[in-house]
């Protein structure tokens, strides 16, 4: 009974999380059709669904919540702040994400050795560790060129430019390192890159705690 109950929380916060990564191609395309304010929208509906678990808990947090995130939607639309907002996530994302794996970087065990492991469902002998520790480190310098690339671009790019690189372009640089991180693997641990199972973690687990 009682996976009966969380199974519908599940999906929910998997629904959730994927709202937030598809919020890229959803800007470029209403930076496309010229409907900038449609993508605003959906990023504060997709945070506020991504909150619904924390404020669920709380009803008089959540009642404040729902009436402030209408508020500023109704703020953003009226006094035409959708581009400047739309500007902002490109930034902010690869900040928090740069922070997250710099920090782990600080204890013993590395972000990505972390999640590693929860995928193994073991500790991870030497090797792999040292090795999701350098993975850790990649990813870190990666979030920060996305961070540079991302404010140098509003800077000296027209706005369908720079939308092209920070929502397009960054989809394939993560795609091709990926791909480069499958054959670098297997060459030195000798194990095969999981990515659906990887996947799969992040979603259902707080990989960043």
């Amino acid at each position: 009974m009682s996976s009966q109950i969380k199974k519908p929380n599940t999906n929910l916060q998997r629904l959730a999380h994927i709202s937030l990564l598809i919020y890229p191609i959803v800007a470029h395309a209403g930076i496309l059709m010229e409907h900038a304010v449609f993508p605003v929208v959906y990023l504060l509906a997709a945070i506020y669904i991504n909150s619904l678990k924390l404020i669920s808990q709380h009803l008089v947090a959540g009642i404040t919540f729902t009436v402030l995130s209408c508020i500023v939607i109704y703020a953003v639309v009226s006094a035409d702040l959708h581009t400047l907002i739309i500007y902002l996530p490109p930034v902010l994302i690869p900040c928090w994400l740069a922070y997250i794996f710099l920090g782990s970087l600080r204890t013993e065990r590395a972000l990505i050795s972390r999640i590693a492991e929860k995928m193994e469902g073991q500790p991870l002998d030497h090797p792999h560790l040292r090795y999701t520790r350098r993975l850790t480190i990649v990813w870190s310098m990666v979030f920060i060129l996305m961070i540079c690339e991302a404010v140098i671009l509003a800077i000296w790019a027209p706005f369908e430019i720079w939308s092209w690189w920070v929502h397009v372009g960054n989809y394939f640089i993560i795609a091709a390192l990926f791909l480069i991180e499958m054959s670098v693997r297997h060459l030195f641990i000798g194990k095969r890159a999981q990515f659906f199972q990887m996947f799969k973690t992040m979603l259902q687990r707080n990989w960043h705690d």
